[in-house]
């Protein structure tokens, strides 16, 4: 909405966070079944709940974010920590790099990238910098896969190219 996004089409925390999960698992079935050691239900429950710590620190716009991140991710740590939830173990291997953790990294960042790209062609140009910003965030993100595991990450670069 920040960015001109009309309050009855703009996209809640929890329709993104079910977009990532679903994505999560396509990617992560169709990585395993390339022979590629991952679990595709772990990086499906990460992708589902990366935005949880969201609930007590709220969700801070980009501007704000790029200029805290390591801020922002040691109180959503911390709100994760003061969560009694048995899944916040998953929240929080969105901040590690492991493969299940890359792949809903990939997935949250092409649900905001996909979302954006029909933000713009619904004619809502301000969106046009998440687009940007979402495509350098995927470059990044399969960079860091291709360094894990270089067998993982070029499975991912075919696997993204193919949705």
């Amino acid at each position: 909405m920040q960015r001109g996004v009309p309050p009855a089409i703009g996209e809640t925390v929890a329709l993104h966070s079910f977009y990532s999960a679903i994505i999560a698992l396509e990617i992560g079935e169709r990585i395993k079944k390339m022979g590629i050691d991952v679990d595709p239900l772990r990086a499906t429950a990460i992708a589902l709940t990366h935005d949880v710590g969201e609930a007590l620190v709220g969700d801070l716009p980009k501007w704000s974010t790029d200029r805290i991140k390591e801020t922002k991710e040691m109180l959503e740590v911390e709100a994760l920590n003061s969560m009694n939830l048995e899944i916040t173990k998953y929240a929080k291997e969105y901040l590690e790099t492991s493969k299940e953790a890359l792949i809903a990294k990939v997935a949250e960042t092409l649900a905001t990238l996909w979302q954006a790209e029909k933000y713009v062609k619904m004619g809502i140009r301000r969106v046009s910098e998440i687009k940007e910003s979402m495509e350098k965030g995927l470059e990044r993100a399969l960079k860091r896969a291709e360094e894990l595991d270089p067998q993982f990450g070029k499975a991912l670069r075919e696997v993204i190219e193919d949705l």
